[in-house]
């Protein structure tokens, strides 16, 4: 699980996770024939087939066999239960679409929760031992560590707080241009294992860090430099990368797990894919009552605003007058929304079919085209059109960071009820920023109640 172990001991861990794996669904199987009414145990053999590769995969992408030293007991439970939620998801939808063998959703509620224990159980067991073992003094990194200002002192307090990381502090340099000889002299005499900067402000003026990067890199030493941001900028993940031979650290503001992110879309393709065949069959007679209201054609397209400021055409089925836009220009002195968007309560341009189709979010389900093609996700912000981006303050821009969606929290929050367009950017942000598979779920089951409702 860790860096610092051989090869060997982290494909121990991989082997002793796909034993438990194996181990989970055979328990889940003996429990679920138990209750009767299931086929023998090669029926479902698929599921565990499938389920050891991707819950192994979606480790390894949590970084559970990687260096977790510096993680809380807390962290690595809530990674393990994120990959085991995602693999679940993962399996079930593939499973679901490909009809592959069978499918008992008892037998996989059951495997899901003693696979989740056997796991956790491992993985508390193996981070207790280990920080016991480092608390005691073994598996210790000696560290010196240069550095001025507050960042040195958090940077030794917190050291001080955790002994579970076995951390042992040969030296600490304060820097100077003429410490370089101090620094090699400790270096060339003492254990050193890595180097720790931490330095309060920026590392330009205080230091010549390309002088004393080289000079540590000649010792061959690892090298962490506490990065000194303002407290304002928020940052979610940290990611190394280059960009050809030249180094680059990205920082992400959005709490958008890589993994996470991949279960949404498969999320997505298999909504939208079963949303298609539903409209499909409802296509013929929305269609007929469109044409028999009023003249004009049956799907309505408009320029909206995505991803990252990409524009794209939403789907919808028509629900307004086909002179619509042109009558908007003398309504707008009655929008009963504050702000760039504009809505009326009454609005005289929607037709008798219009407001049916409005009432139960029918008119949306053309939107799911736009969800299989990537434009939308199944759950984001509402996207918006190019004249209200034009309006925007600076903070509303982070709205459109990710992609748009055909339902979101301000929609199952009484998007109706809803009037300033501050309070739904803020709606759209707190989605953006508390983001996880879990909380699309729960707005996609609120929107199936929302959907039906005269203020939904």
């Amino acid at each position: 699980m860790l860096k610092e172990y051989s090869k060997i001991a982290k494909t121990a861990v991989g082997i002793t996770d796909a034993l438990l794996l194996c181990a989970a669904f055979g328990i889940a199987y003996v429990w679920r024939a138990h209750l009767g009414g299931i086929g023998p145990l090669s029926n479902y053999l698929s599921l565990l087939y499938f389920s050891i590769p991707v819950t192994l995969l979606f480790f390894y992408r949590q970084g559970l066999y990687g260096e977790i030293r510096f993680d809380s007991m807390a962290h690595i439970a809530w990674k393990t239960l994120l990959s085991l939620v995602l693999s679940g998801i993962a399996s079930s939808a593939v499973l679901y679409l490909t009809h592959a063998g069978y499918f008992s959703r008892l037998l996989f509620g059951y495997y899901f929760l003693i696979a989740s224990g056997l796991l956790l159980g491992e993985r508390v067991c193996l981070k207790a031992l280990q920080n016991y073992w480092r608390s005691s003094g073994y598996n210790v990194r000696n560290v010196l560590i240069i550095g001025a200002g507050q960042k040195l002192e958090l940077l030794l307090e917190l050291i001080e707080k955790r002994p579970e990381w076995g951390l042992n502090i040969v030296q600490v340099c304060a820097y100077e241009r003429s410490s370089l000889k101090e620094i090699q002299h400790i270096l060339e005499h003492e254990v050193v294992d890595e180097v720790y900067l931490a330095f309060s402000r920026s590392i330009h003026g205080v230091c010549d860090i390309g002088e004393l990067l080289g000079m540590i890199e000649r010792f061959g030493k690892v090298v962490k430099v506490i990065i000194n941001l303002d407290e304002e900028f928020r940052v979610s993940r940290v990611d190394f990368c280059r960009l050809g031979d030249m180094p680059a650290l990205a920082f992400y503001s959005k709490t958008l797990d890589p993994d996470q992110l991949l279960v949404k879309r498969i999320m997505d393709l298999a909504g939208s894919t079963a949303g298609l065949l539903f409209t499909i069959l409802l296509f013929p007679f929305i269609a007929l009552a469109i044409k028999l209201d009023s003249p004009g054609p049956i799907l309505f397209q408009q320029t909206r605003v995505g991803l990252n400021g990409r524009k794209f055409g939403i789907y919808k089925f028509r629900s307004m007058y086909t002179n619509a836009e042109v009558r908007k220009g003398e309504l707008l002195a009655k929008n009963m929304h504050q702000g760039p968007i504009f809505k009326l309560e009454n609005d005289p341009r929607i037709t008798r079919t219009g407001r049916f189709l409005r009432r139960t979010s029918l008119d949306e389900l053309p939107q799911f085209w736009n969800v299989l093609k990537g434009d939308m996700s199944l759950v984001g912000t509402r996207p918006p059109t190019p004249d209200e981006v034009e309006q925007y303050q600076a903070w509303h821009y982070r709205r459109i960071s990710i992609r748009p969606g055909m339902t979101g929290l301000w929609q199952v929050s009484g998007r109706n009820r809803i009037q300033d367009f501050d309070n739904i950017v803020e709606m759209d942000l707190r989605y953006i920023s508390q983001w996880s598979i879990w909380l699309d779920l729960k707005i996609l089951l609120k929107t199936f109640g929302v959907a039906w409702q005269p203020f939904g």
